[in-house]
């Protein structure tokens, strides 16, 4: 049986499109290159600093080869003040239409993609157990860890990872910060680890993130080398931390932390990653490798 001729045109690109994109798989897989099959850092337009629909991050994900795509949008606060909320996450009103929309979306490409649902959240001890209590019944695949705050983001003392120019103490406030939250084993890795936008004591910082490697590699969470800061040449990744990485054997993952569906398609800036990672003997580990705790 002879298919007409526009069904026939948009077989043969698609096969194309498959044939070129396997060949330079193989390509880069010879030479030592992998092309990323997961990422478990993906943000939706309801944190009010990404852009794109859910389903057109799926279908980027789709078209650069991913097998596994994990939501982790920014997780709703709940703050003990009255006039205060973060401009950079959901509301917690919204967070149960994002589940379904997710979930909805895994069910729709499960043919074709494994779809999770997550959330990136900070640890603040004083609202930590609420949070656990409210994201509970959304039932989610795993959280992220992405410490955007030290101390927590409203009182006077507290400070956001990347103001530059802090010293010891902030240091190793954000350490200690870290360590606990990861102690709760709620986290399933930690995202940009080497956040913070620290100025001195070099010594100093060498001690203090060693410590903190040594503390995520004996509770078996990985560290994740952050795409997005690369590519916005942020203060990460920092050569040093994944130097003392390096040292340490941690597993480390490589996260796009997408706020664009385009992002997921940027095959270039995921080389460039691993090879910073490859060039220090670090080796980005596999999804199976990754131990996803879920909430009970």
């Amino acid at each position: 049986m002879r298919l007409p001729k526009r069904e026939s045109l948009f077989l043969t690109l698609f096969w194309t499109k498959r044939l070129v994109f396997v060949m330079m798989k193989s390509a880069f897989e010879e030479r030592g290159i992998r092309m990323a099959d997961y990422n478990l850092h993906t943000h939706t337009a309801r944190c009010r600093h990404a852009a794109g629909e859910d389903r057109e991050y799926v279908e980027a994900a789709i078209k650069a080869g991913l097998k596994t795509l994990g939501f982790a949008d920014h997780c709703p606060q709940f703050f003990p003040v009255d006039n205060y909320y973060s401009h950079f996450r959901m509301f917690p009103e919204q967070a149960q239409e994002y589940a379904e929309s997710i979930r909805a979306l895994q069910k729709e490409y499960a043919s074709e993609i494994r779809i999770l649902l997550g959330f990136e959240t900070e640890y603040y001890p004083e609202t930590f157990d609420k949070l656990i209590e409210f994201v509970r019944p959304l039932h989610l695949d795993y959280m992220l860890m992405g410490q955007h705050f030290v101390g927590n983001e409203y009182d006077e003392g507290s400070y956001s990872t990347i103001d530059k120019g802090k010293g010891e103490a902030y240091l190793s406030q954000y350490v200690a910060q870290v360590k606990e939250g990861l102690s709760t084993g709620a986290f399933t890795y930690l995202a940009h680890p080497d956040t913070v936008w620290y100025e001195g004591d070099p010594a100093f910082y060498i001690e203090q993130m060693t410590e903190l490697c040594r503390f995520a590699k004996a509770q078996d969470i990985p560290l994740e080398y952050n795409i997005l800061g690369y590519l916005n040449k942020r203060c990460y990744p920092n050569p040093t931390f994944w130097d003392i990485v390096a040292k340490t054997g941690n597993k480390t993952v490589i996260g796009y932390d997408a706020h664009t569906p385009e992002l997921l398609l940027d095959h270039a800036i995921y080389r460039e990653c691993e090879q910073n990672l490859l060039k220090r003997g670090i080796t980005p580990v596999t999804i199976d490798e990754i131990n996803l705790r879920n909430i009970k």
